[in-house]
């Protein structure tokens, strides 16, 4: 297969022809050495494998341990202390456990995620004496890849080279990985490459790793494309179950569910046995398109093959059908999961609270509240800032206060979604000033506004019609140089329309290009209706077919609000001819739309076109 590096060759391609030589160390040593020079620079800072950790040593043993005891204790570690502790017990032996033996131990503690703790062992047990050998040497080169140093771990590589060691497929898969971990996902494909001319066959998880830093990166065609050039190879399976799983999973995220599908019947047509997770995958793709039956047809596929939903699974369909307001349904899955022995825990209750709220049935909401708290789960911010928002959303803004206290009382850390809810729970209200007062002490709790928070906070002083109060609010975003996005400026400029300030309206308009701001669907629609209002009738018309110049469609709403402007100005024909466009876009008129056709119908029975007209489209 040939992989080509897709952003130009890099320095380094010039060894091409010493990595032919396979046969030669010192020609690999030298590869490893100028990639991760040509990559990453000269290797001058201290590596971080020199980061000293402290050892403390006692002359007593605790006891003098055989091998099964060792292997025993190394399974059963709880932490880093521990972990420790038996690294100075096992040094302490005399004679010293096999290096296989610490490897283990090692292997443990990269569980714990502790790298820069295994690398300092590892250098300090080599000092000991003992000889180095490959899968020690890898757990470091992983060690170094997690930590986002794979510079480094190029150099381990160089090293075993030199001392006489042979890397193995493991090491360059793992640093594949590091790469993509890094998000260098295309020089981990060039890497790839060149691992044939090298003399070693890449792997499922080299693949695998390859497949998964696309598909993170958004790009799962070419993800796609890797594993059909796999396919050419003689490793069997080339991609395994993990591999086709990040692909389905990437898919369904993309709302490519059909393909996610396909790309299934694919995998088990090769003999590859889907697992829980792929299942799981397909599952919520399948619900959160709806597609409820298909759904169904899995999960009990999965159940004929042995396997059995688990946690995840109940809580992606107690969610999707929550949001379905589908609500009786999901009450059966919780019913169902707790029949098979599986308590809900935080993550379903949040999902049933949500539902509820969603449909403003906040009495059941606080029932499943108060019996999470009774079962013995807490409630996180999340559950929190669904009732806040229930109770908002119901204009209960005493009870989402209450809530509020209690959350800081137990002391949870509001996020920005809390204080953007209570924000627009007091505009919602008709206390805009409450909500700006909110807006301006979140920092104090260690939140900031964002985007949201700001248009939330604008909308309601404009809504309440505290123009003065927005406009400064407004204008303080912009000297603070905020990031203010284009739904920002849509606020705006709908507030000044609907307090008249259309020349405001205008000019802030005009200057949008220059802050390098393109106008939306909602931009010119706005600007459309602002000067409908004023009686523009012609400018409004301009700036329609304006839009669609600037590479902007006209959408439903544009043409209904147009056409509403039209009409209370007895603009018949115009209202005619775009009601027209608007039928052959395949746009419908608004409820609003159709009451002035009818008006105007009642009050103008002598138009004989607007008669002829009406009886085509009702």
């Amino acid at each position: 297969m040939n992989f080509s590096y897709p952003c130009g060759e890099r320095s380094c391609c010039v060894l091409h022809s010493s990595m032919m030589l396979r046969s030669s160390t010192k020609a690999s040593l030298r590869f490893f050495r100028q990639q991760s020079q040509s990559q990453f620079g000269t290797l001058s800072h201290p590596k971080p494998y020199l980061f000293p950790i402290t050892l403390s040593y006692t002359t007593g043993i605790d006891a003098i341990m055989d091998r099964p005891h060792l292997l025993y204790s190394i399974r059963n570690l709880q932490n880093l202390d521990s972990a420790l502790h038996l690294f100075h017990k096992m040094v302490s032996m005399n004679p010293l456990p096999s290096v296989k033996d610490f490897t283990v131990l090692f292997s443990s503690i990269v569980k714990m995620k502790h790298y820069t703790a295994v690398i300092s062992l590892i250098k300090h047990l080599f000092s000991l004496g003992l000889k180095s050998d490959t899968h020690t040497l890898n757990i470091v080169v992983n060690c170094l890849c997690r930590l986002n140093h794979t510079s480094f771990a190029f150099s381990v590589v160089g090293t075993m080279f030199k001392i006489g060691l042979e890397p193995n497929v493991v090491t360059f898969s793992t640093i594949v990985n590091g790469l993509c971990i890094e998000g260098n996902v295309d020089y981990a494909i060039w890497f790839l490459g060149h691992m044939d001319n090298l003399g070693y066959q890449p792997d499922a998880h080299t693949f695998g790793a390859i497949i998964n830093g696309l598909c993170k990166m958004g790009n799962t065609p070419a993800a796609i494309a890797i594993l059909r050039n796999t396919e050419t190879r003689n490793c069997k399976p080339s991609v395994d179950v993990g591999g086709y799983t990040t692909i389905v999973d990437s898919l369904c995220k993309d709302g490519l569910v059909s393909e996610a599908l396909s790309l299934f019947s694919e995998m088990t047509t090769k003999g590859l046995q889907p697992d829980t997770i792929t299942y799981n995958c397909l599952i919520q793709g399948l619900c959160t398109f709806s597609r409820w039956q298909e759904a169904a047809s899995l999960l009990s596929e999965r159940k004929q093959k042995g396997i059995m939903p688990d946690m995840h699974t109940f809580n992606i369909l107690v969610d999707a059908l929550c949001k379905e307001g589908k609500i009786s349904s999901a009450r059966a899955i919780l019913g169902q999961m707790v029949r098979m022995g599986k308590d809900p825990d935080v993550v379903t209750y949040n999902s049933m609270i949500a539902g509820f709220c969603f449909q403003s049935q906040m009495e059941e909401a606080m029932k499943v509240f108060d019996l999470m708290v009774h079962k013995g789960c807490v409630p996180n911010v999340c559950t929190y800032t669904s009732l806040i928002h229930g109770w908002c959303k119901i204009k209960s803004i005493d009870k989402a206060i209450y809530l509020l206290d209690e959350m800081v009382n137990k002391g949870l850390n509001l996020n920005v979604v809390t204080w953007n809810t209570l924000i627009h729970g007091f505009c919602k209200v008709g206390k805009p000033l409450a909500a700006k007062e909110l807006f301006f002490t979140m920092h104090k709790f260690g939140q900031y506004p964002d985007l949201s928070s700001c248009a939330t906070i604008l909308d309601g002083l404009f809504k309440c019609h505290l123009f003065s109060d927005a406009i400064s609010l407004f204008r303080e975003m912009e000297k603070n140089n905020l990031d203010l996005n284009i739904e920002i400026y849509n606020v705006v400029l709908d507030g000044m329309c609907r307090a008249g300030k259309l020349n405001d309206a205008c000019e802030l308009f005009s200057c949008l290009p220059a802050k390098g701001l393109k106008p939306d669907v909602y931009t010119y629609t706005i600007m459309i209706q602002g000067l409908c209002r004023e009686g523009l009738l012609i400018d409004a018309e301009e700036l329609l077919m304006n839009m669609e110049e600037h590479g902007c469609l006209p959408n439903s709403c544009t043409y209904n609000v147009f056409i509403q402007g039209l009409l209370p100005r007895n603009a018949v024909l115009k209202s005619i001819k775009y009601f027209k466009i608007m039928k052959e876009k395949g746009f419908s008129a608004e409820a609003r739309t159709m009451e002035l056709l009818v008006d105007y119908l009642s009050t103008h029975k002598g138009d004989n076109a607007f008669q002829e007209f009406m009886q085509k489209i009702v």
